[in-house]
């Protein structure tokens, strides 16, 4: 299977540079983290929800909007911008230089954009999305899970499917 824009994000200049500056501030971060294995992670698991589901989805699709979804994190940490929200600019001009279709740009940021929303509409590709990055973290197996700031009911304490 070919992830042809997938791969064009992994390859543009932009990217590398912002995903380098995430690394940089979240070199001494103790918490989860948002590196390419959380970004894969999610595409991962958005994938296997919508199988499960019967939902058919594109994976470059998936794949191109798990890449770029935490990239606001580094106008979050320098700017106090909420990372989805920087994360929609920075993508759309990732998207751009990747010469992204603005069907497949809008549904990108749109799963960027709402990413952090609890309301999206049950069975959305958006609420999938959402529930897929919660579903990553290993809170179970984190050295820093006493002191993490979610609240216990949400941590993942146990593996699922």
């Amino acid at each position: 299977m070919n992830l042809e824009l997938t791969n064009k994000i992994l390859a543009n200049e932009t990217y590398h540079k912002e995903l380098e500056e995430l690394r940089r501030l979240e070199k001494d971060r103790i918490f989860c983290g948002h590196d390419i294995q959380h970004f894969l992670d999610i595409a991962r698991i958005t994938m296997i929800i919508c199988h499960e589901k019967g939902i058919d989805v594109m994976p470059d699709l998936i794949y191109s909007a798990s890449l770029l979804h935490d990239i606001g994190r580094t106008k979050e940490y320098s700017e106090n911008i909420p990372h989805h929200i920087a994360g929609k600019e920075i993508a759309e001009k990732i998207l751009d230089e990747t010469g992204c279709s603005s069907g497949i740009k809008n549904r990108i940021l749109s799963l960027i954009v709402n990413h952090r929303n609890q309301q999206n509409e049950k069975d959305s590709l958006e609420s999938i999305f959402y529930m897929a990055d919660k579903k990553s973290r290993l809170c179970f197996a984190c050295p820093s899970r006493k002191i993490c700031n979610w609240k216990e009911e949400k941590k993942n304490m146990n593996i699922e499917v």
